[in-house]
């Protein structure tokens, strides 16, 4: 786990390079790290190996693999190269250095992560790590801007508590009305995606508790997959303008991620699930019980697809997604919320106890999970459990 990490980054927006130093400290020692797959280690303090490998259980996203001679607390890493898109593999990865459209973010491994080659080790540093970290970035065309979730100062930038990066570069226009920071491609409809926001935020503070930050979305171009980041969102021009915007709503949800033991992360049940549940409570407080109604039929019929496609999905227990494979997490945004709607079915206003206790909880695990549902329904819920779990 990276417990600090200080990068000096040199972007050439017309070869696609980048030139990176890192300096990383850890949470213990680790010989191993992964790297994008266009980018080399060129100098580190011990002697070290490098190739090119298919991470286990997804063995056709390669990254660069350093071994170092020993295992480091501290380490100094100096690397280059061009940096590659993973879209063929993950469609959403379209990552890369250009004047259009610039991306850089933990998934396509800008940064050297702490990980052995496998997709399972690399989830687990990433969601268990929760580091300080200070970049500097070089080489922007003064005609660009550059968009980050935390403090923004010129070429540097810092965000504290985060287990991720993402970093983006385009003619972005910045809107601020707080608590919001908006990097934008285009400031059209943006009166309303403020004030769709702010509704969300509200209604979200209202079962969950308030959080006094700035919130910072940032546009992207079609296809590159929402995400959630510490205070910050990556959402689509046609996510943050539609009529009901359920992407940024669902980002926006991961703001109150409980924080879950990398084990049960494995299943994206505290995460995927529970912001596709907020999210439905949320088109139902703001745009009425017909379109709360569209939106949990859309994840029924998700789900009936998946069973089409995967059969023996209809019998695994929701700890088991994330064992799997990959290609059943999308059980979490799907029957996950679907899961909890019916637990909230079952629990009626206490159900909003429970979303307080796991959001407020150091750290969230099935079983604790479970133990807080039964104490608070003050009711018997154990064939769900089984039933599920």
């Amino acid at each position: 786990m990276i417990n600090e990490l200080k990068l000096k980054l040199l972007l050439d927006f017309e070869a696609g390079r980048l030139n990176g130093l890192s300096r990383e400290s850890l949470n213990g020692e680790a010989k191993t790290f992964l790297l994008n797959r266009g980018l080399k280690v060129e100098e580190t303090p011990i002697g070290f190996s490098q190739g090119i490998r298919g991470l286990k259980g997804v063995g056709a996203f390669k990254a660069t693999v350093v071994n170092l001679e020993k295992p480091l607390e501290e380490l100094e890493l100096k690397y280059s190269g061009t940096f590659r898109s993973y879209e063929k593999v993950f469609p959403y990865l379209k990552d890369s250095i250009n004047r259009e459209y610039t991306l850089l973010r933990t998934d396509s491994l800008f940064y050297p992560v702490p990980a052995e080659p496998s997709f399972e080790s690399l989830v687990k540093s990433v969601v268990s790590s929760e580091f300080y970290a200070e970049i500097t970035i070089e080489g922007v065309p003064d005609d660009l801007t550059v968009a980050f979730g935390g403090e923004i100062q010129g070429n540097l930038l810092r965000i504290g508590g985060t287990n991720r990066l993402d970093i983006a570069i385009a003619p972005f226009k910045v809107i601020e009305e707080k608590p919001f920071r908006l990097f934008l491609l285009s400031d059209k409809g943006v009166e309303r995606t403020v004030e769709l926001l702010r509704r969300t935020y509200d209604f979200y503070s209202s079962i969950l508790g308030r959080k006094n930050l700035i919130y910072t979305v940032i546009e992207t171009p079609e296809n590159y997959g929402g995400q959630a980041g510490k205070c910050y969102a990556l959402v689509s021009g046609s996510s943050l303008r539609s009529e009901v915007p359920v992407n940024i709503y669902h980002e926006l949800a991961h703001l109150w991620n409980p924080k879950a033991t990398p084990e049960a992360h494995l299943s994206r049940f505290f995460d995927e699930a529970f912001a596709n549940y907020l999210t439905a409570l949320a088109v139902k407080e703001i745009h009425g019980e017909n379109e709360y109604k569209k939106f949990i039929a859309n994840l029924e019929w998700w789900y009936k697809d998946i069973l089409k496609k995967n059969p023996e999905a209809e019998n695994l227990k929701v700890p088991e997604w994330g064992r799997k494979g990959l290609h059943l997490l999308s059980l979490s945004y799907s029957k996950g919320a679907l899961i909890l709607k019916e637990l909230h079915d079952l629990m009626g206003d206490s159900f909003y106890d429970l979303l307080k206790a796991i959001v407020s909880a150091d750290v969230i695990d099935f079983e604790t999970f479970r133990k807080l549902a039964e104490e608070l329904s003050e009711r018997n819920i154990q064939d769900f459990f089984e039933r599920y779990f």
